[in-house]
């Protein structure tokens, strides 16, 4: 069973107010304590639309939440691929930060600024998920590649 940690990037199932049951990807892990059963009682933060609110409690199940990265490029699924490809993207950008908890779930989330350096790892990052995408799903790839043009070339105007 995965042990979580303050900061991990999960995916998480929840209940969403406007759609029922929904799978979140690129939630960070907030707060974990322990369960008797579950070995850990996590805390993610969580989307708008979720019922139990911005925190959510789960379990440390894999039914209920798994890193994001948890298994290797070739085993990932395509929305999987995209999902760790958008967020890799998006850490690669000038002013990018990632949330850190300090106090828990009883606390705000500070803002860190990534490095150069760590951002330029995340590029890494990004070619070996496109490469990924388009092995595993050429169609799923092609659409993304598309979006990201069409993404750029509006924020060029």
């Amino acid at each position: 069973m995965t042990l979580f940690k303050s900061g991990d990037r999960v995916s998480v199932l929840y209940l969403s107010i406007a759609q029922a049951t929904c799978l979140a990807y690129n939630r960070f892990v907030v707060d974990v304590e322990s369960d008797p059963a579950y070995d850990q009682r996590v805390w993610v933060e969580m989307p708008a639309d979720c019922a139990a609110g911005r925190l959510l409690r789960v379990h440390s199940h894999p039914d209920f939440i798994d890193l994001m990265e948890a298994d290797p490029l070739a085993a990932q699924t395509p929305g999987r691929l995209e999902a760790n490809l958008n967020w890799h993207v998006s850490m690669t950008l000038p002013g990018s930060t990632t949330p850190n908890w300090p106090d828990g779930r009883h606390g705000e989330a500070l803002r860190i600024a990534l490095t150069a350096r760590e951002r330029a790892v995340h590029a890494a990052h990004v070619v070996a998920y496109i490469a990924a995408l388009q092995e595993s799903d050429p169609a799923a790839c092609a659409r993304w590649v598309a979006a990201d043009r069409a993404a750029a070339t509006e924020a060029a105007r």
